[in-house]
């Protein structure tokens, strides 16, 4: 039997677990980073959601300090472009870079304020051959007793920060599977680079979990 989980129930999963591994401090322990982010973002969504749900400002202001200026928009924005970022100017590299920020930004907007006390639990940190690169693993368990489990690909950077580059939910490869919508949506335009960089807007997605 499968059970299907959609873009609509990932959102608040992802929304609380992405920051957890994106820490301002320096931290040789991936798996310390992720528990710390974790404990502080759910205080800070359980104290302030009235707030959250009530001002966009609010909501946009949590998503700057906690997401986005730990997250390797440029990276995972090359790897989504694929093939096309070769081809693409640097002003159409970095226009794309913006407005798939943008849409991260919504989409964790929402998440935010839909998550509501899902359990998290972070598995035991196993460091690989690069000091570099990362991979930490998290289970989320849902109201319903789906346990979804995520995959941080991790990036240090050269202030000594992890930030995150790809997430694999489910054994769903997000990297992946936007890079194959950006693909689909440079054919819907015929192969005008402009026209898809700004039609995009990542497609719904549904994750199976065999049963």
């Amino acid at each position: 039997m499968s059970r299907f989980l959609t873009w609509s129930v990932l959102v608040p999963v992802l929304a609380l677990a992405l920051p957890a591994v994106v820490q301002a401090a320096v931290e040789t322990n991936p798996q310390v980073v992720v528990q710390t982010a974790i404990t502080q973002l759910t205080a800070r969504i359980d104290k302030d959601r009235a707030a959250l749900r009530k001002s966009p400002t609010a909501l946009n202001a949590v998503i700057e300090e906690n997401i986005t200026p730990f997250v390797d928009v440029p990276g995972i924005a090359r790897g989504v472009m694929g093939q096309y970022f070769r081809q693409a100017s640097d002003a159409q590299r970095d226009q794309f870079a913006t407005i798939f920020k943008q849409s991260m930004v919504r989409t964790y907007a929402n998440g935010l304020t839909s998550y509501d006390n899902q359990k998290v639990t972070v598995k035991p940190y196993k460091p690989g051959d690069d000091a570099n690169r990362a991979q930490v693993e998290v289970e989320v368990a849902l109201e319903n007793g789906t346990v979804v489990p995520i995959i941080f690909q991790m990036i240090r950077a050269g202030d000594g920060r992890w930030m995150t580059r790809n997430l694999i939910v489910n054994g769903l490869n997000l990297g992946l599977t936007f890079r194959k919508r950006f693909a689909e949506v440079v054919e819907q335009s015929a192969g005008n680079l402009d026209k898809a960089i700004a039609g995009w807007s990542p497609a719904p997605i549904e994750v199976v979990k065999a049963k």
